[in-house]
């Protein structure tokens, strides 16, 4: 009479059909893991530039904050050199309220922010007493910068009043400039005034 015997460990087919099926889950693990770790790079990556747009947009409002905008009743000729703004391009004395990467903080003399169309990207940059630096790298080739004197009415030139009639009060006045760079997504609008205007007079000025 025969007995049985129990087998002991897997046929051949029953260890390729287990290896198989390993394979397959190890192939999934393997494939949602590269995904997550390119989603994960990708999010580093705009983590990185928006903390970057944020550093060039704070520089950007800075250089605007710093402009030294005289009073007209102030401005000597000889001496001193308007603020003249473009669709392009702005120029003026600037007195940086901290450091930049485009001047170190306190007198950086002439400033220039300009904007280039480079491709199809247009680009902010700056340039005070050394080499220029970009601020702002956007996909909008239309990039631009425009000026305002009472925040509502807009224009794309600027160039400060140098010379005023006192007013019936005798009094000077103060002035205020509003600058905005627009370039798609992007729209930064900083102002800067004068500050009083009786803290610009010279010794030697006929006032």
């Amino acid at each position: 009479m025969r007995t049985l015997t129990a087998r002991a460990g897997f046929s051949l087919i029953e260890a390729l059909v287990v290896l198989a099926i390993g394979g397959m889950a190890l192939a999934i693990i393997f494939s949602i893991g590269i995904k997550a770790g390119d989603a994960g790079f990708s999010l580093g990556r705009r983590a990185t530039s928006a903390a970057d747009l944020d550093v060039s947009v704070s520089d950007a409002r800075v250089m605007i904050r710093s402009i030294a905008l005289r009073p007209p009743e102030t401005f000597n000729a000889q001496v001193d050199r308007p603020v003249v703004g473009a669709a392009d391009r702005l120029e003026a004395d600037v007195v940086m309220e901290r450091a930049t990467q485009c001047a170190p903080q306190g007198w950086a003399g002439r400033m220039v922010l300009t904007v280039e169309r480079r491709g199809a990207q247009g680009v902010l940059s700056c340039e005070a007493g050394g080499p220029a630096s970009i601020l702002i790298t956007t996909s909008d080739p239309t990039a631009r910068l425009s000026y305002s004197t009472d925040g509502l009415t807009w224009s794309d030139a600027y160039e400060a009043v140098t010379q005023v009639e006192a007013s019936n009060d005798g009094q000077m006045r103060s002035i205020r400039l509003f600058v905005r760079f627009q370039s798609g997504a992007i729209d930064v609008v900083e102002a800067v005034g004068s500050g009083r205007p009786e803290s610009w007079i010279r010794f030697d000025d006929p006032i």
